[in-house]
């Protein structure tokens, strides 16, 4: 029988030709002989040629075409759905999905064997794990004689852990497969006739969705509809319904409730509210809340520019490109709908510098929603603002041309684009494209990156590499060997970073080494860009000096302020005479964008401006001076900061952050008795930071 573990192992296997069977465990959670075992059990499955099976040689597993044909026909092939023996994590999602559809009906233990086609025991155990599970989230499962097994508890909450579910399973684990053996089972709808249905408002109502989200939104409603007739919500009671009406995205929910004659106006607020959330934001439609929003994004790009010292190059761009994933991000702040980034934890270790600025970043607009903004929708705007802080050459080449198809909106794929550039700057690009528009460009490419497995793209026969949004080092560097064996470079070999740690174990005691393996696969990957600390840009302390902080200095005015705080950086070499004009210029035209905090300024402008070398000067006014900002005047200390191309002083920043909240630090640039006495304290603390 097919279960999760090999049809999830069928579909990495896809993935590439060949695996290394150590990795391979890894990816899947797999001991070495848990995986063994579902090697066999697929080549069970493997009925079309006897003699093409998966062998382990070498520790190597090979794929080769015809077996990969063979995987492709049996996942594509719904028939297998009909043994399939899920797992206790399945079962439970399907409990859930029982007793959310049919909540008008009497569920009993008995329906539930049957419908699982397992014994009473694993039923009771099933039913006990989803209970804790819920109670997480103040969802109730109850039974009584009279009605038999219900959900209970606030009907949003109940919703919302639906959607969760959905968003989780299409993004994290691509896949719908429960959904689709639910739908199919009870015969609800059909996904294809949903999706037309859908679609056909979305031009009709000029919504746009990312391939994704139409997909959860879809699987969702399937769902959720029939709830809509008898469950009702007091859903967003505070939002002026006057308001909602006259967006198209309240039009588009009352004619696809209308569809299904579904009536009732809350039902059709709650759908508007949850479409908000979820459509593509268009900086050129003339909707009645354009203004709001897009003077949140200027006020956020502004914050983000003033904190970061980076100076984005095209303003107009900037806004355009944040705004289309601000304002569904505003609508799920708002209404406090699901936001699940299964990227999260990852964007955090990848981008740990960027993340924090922007979380800095993020703080004066999350009292608009009376709750802090989760974290996992601070990682998404970090995806945004990654991709807008890389500066990349463009040129015309005539070499191979890689396709990148990115179903999961603007965020990733551009986070995919900027990152693939860099690490093969020979290839040309073209997209990112959604999955739909493959065969429509299949004379147009040579090979394909992809940040979802779908079984489409190997039916091309062009190369196929699935990347993730956010790679690691050691991500990059397999890809890197991947793309170069396949693609005719093969002279081209990387040394393996195993087995250099392999020889240098045997002859030296390795203190912290995974730190050492991460420098390894960064240095191999690009030889030219030093490896910092830790794999991070440098710290506060390492981009200033003594003789770039000044104590107790006299100025008139706020450009005398800054052409003074500026002096050090110029006499030592690290920015030249137009940057500081340039600075200079930019606030009279602006207002005191440098003013960032309380009594503190960071005057910066871009590197093309002037900078020669990275670094930063620490001046202490004697007499605070008014620099225009209603917010934080008077200004005591100014923070001139010359940033390089590549961003490197993003861990400065953060750091800087930091001691911008730590009294100990105001009190020594007060009461210090030399620039070197408030040097050694920012040495101490990037010590403290480096430890913990």
């Amino acid at each position: 029988m097919m279960d999760e573990r090999s049809r999830k192992l069928m579909k990495r296997l896809i993935e590439r030709s060949v695996h290394e069977v150590d990795e391979l465990a890894v990816q899947n959670s797999l001991t070495k002989r848990q995986l063994e075992y579902s090697l066999e059990k697929i080549n069970g499955y493997s009925v079309f040629d006897s003699n093409a099976k998966l062998v382990i040689e070498n520790n190597r597993i090979i794929l080769t075409n015809q077996l990969r044909e063979q995987f492709m026909t049996i996942l594509s092939d719904k028939t297998y759905r009909k043994g399939y023996s899920m797992n206790a994590f399945e079962r439970s999602k399907y409990l859930y999905l029982l007793m959310f559809y049919f909540s008008d009906e009497y569920l009993s233990i008995n329906y539930f064997i049957d419908e699982l086609g397992v014994g009473k025991t694993t039923v009771m155990n099933d039913l006990k794990n989803l209970t804790i599970e819920l109670e997480i989230e103040n969802i109730q499962l109850v039974y009584t004689r009279k009605d038999g097994y219900q959900l209970s508890g606030n009907e949003e909450q109940i919703r919302y852990h639906l959607m969760k579910m959905i968003i989780w399973d299409s993004t994290e684990n691509n896949t719908a497969f429960i959904y689709d053996q639910f739908i199919e089972k009870h015969q609800v709808e059909t996904i294809d006739s949903m999706k037309d249905l859908v679609e056909k408002y979305t031009v009709k109502y000029g919504i746009s969705f990312v391939e994704n989200r139409l997909s959860e939104f879809i699987y969702t409603f399937i769902f959720l509809k029939k709830r809509l007739f008898n469950q009702s919500v007091s859903f967003c009671d505070k939002y002026q319904l006057s308001a909602l009406i006259a967006m198209k995205e309240y039009q588009f929910s009352k004619s696809l409730l209308a569809h299904f004659c579904i009536e009732d106006q809350s039902a059709c607020m709650y759908l508007c509210a949850w479409i908000l959330g979820l459509s593509i934001g268009r900086p050129d439609d003339s909707t009645k809340d354009y203004e709001t929003i897009i003077e949140l994004v200027k006020r956020i790009i502004q914050r983000f520019e003033a904190i970061s010292g980076i100076r984005f190059n095209n303003q107009e761009l900037v806004v355009r490109q944040l705004y289309t994933h601000f304002r569904p991000a505003y609508y799920r702040l708002y209404f406090k709908l699901p936001i699940v980034n299964p990227l999260h934890n990852k964007i955090k270790d990848e981008y740990s510098e960027l993340f924090n600025i922007v979380e800095e970043t993020l703080k004066p607009i999350a009292s608009l929603f009376e709750h802090p903004i989760p974290e996992d929708e601070i990682a998404f705007l970090t995806m945004h603002f990654a991709s807008l802080c890389s500066n990349f050459d463009e040129y015309t080449t005539t070499q191979k041309v890689a396709l990148i198809v990115c179903p999961n909106g603007i965020g990733s794929s551009s986070i995919v684009y900027t990152e693939l550039k860099t690490l093969f700057p020979e290839l040309s690009f073209l997209g990112p494209v959604e999955t739909k528009e493959i065969e429509r460009l299949s004379d147009s490419y040579d090979l394909i990156f992809s940040t979802v497995p779908n079984i489409r793209l190997f039916y091309t026969k062009k190369p196929v590499y699935i990347v993730s949004p956010i790679m690691n080092t050691r991500e990059k560097y397999r890809l890197i060997s991947d793309v170069y064996a396949q693609i005719g470079n093969f002279n081209f070999k990387l040394p393996s970073v195993d087995k250099i740690m392999e020889i240098i174990q045997k002859h030296a005691a390795v203190n912290g080494g995974s730190a050492l393996e991460k420098e390894l696969y960064e240095y191999l990957i690009n030889q030219e860009e030093p490896v910092e600390k830790n794999g991070e840009g440098p710290g506060l302390q390492e981009i200033t000096a003594p003789e770039l902080i000044q104590l107790n200095i006299e100025a008139k005015n706020w450009e005398e302020a800054i052409r003074l705080s500026a002096a050090p950086l110029l006499k030592y070499g690290r920015i030249t005479r137009n940057y500081i004009d340039t600075i200079v210029d930019t606030a009279k035209k602006e207002g005191p964008y440098m003013v960032i905090s309380k009594n503190v300024a960071l005057p910066h402008a871009r590197p093309i401006d002037g900078v020669k070398r990275l670094g930063i000067s620490i001046s202490v006014l004697k007499e605070p001076l008014v620099f225009g900002s209603k917010e934080n005047d008077p200004v005591k200390y100014i923070f001139c900061l010359a940033a390089t191309e590549n961003n490197r002083h993003l861990n400065a920043m953060v750091e800087l952050v930091k001691l911008l909240d730590d009294p100990q630090f105001y009190y020594l640039m007060d009461n210090a008795n030399d620039s070197h006495e408030l040097y050694r304290y920012l040495f101490q603390q990037d010590i403290l930071i480096a430890r913990n």
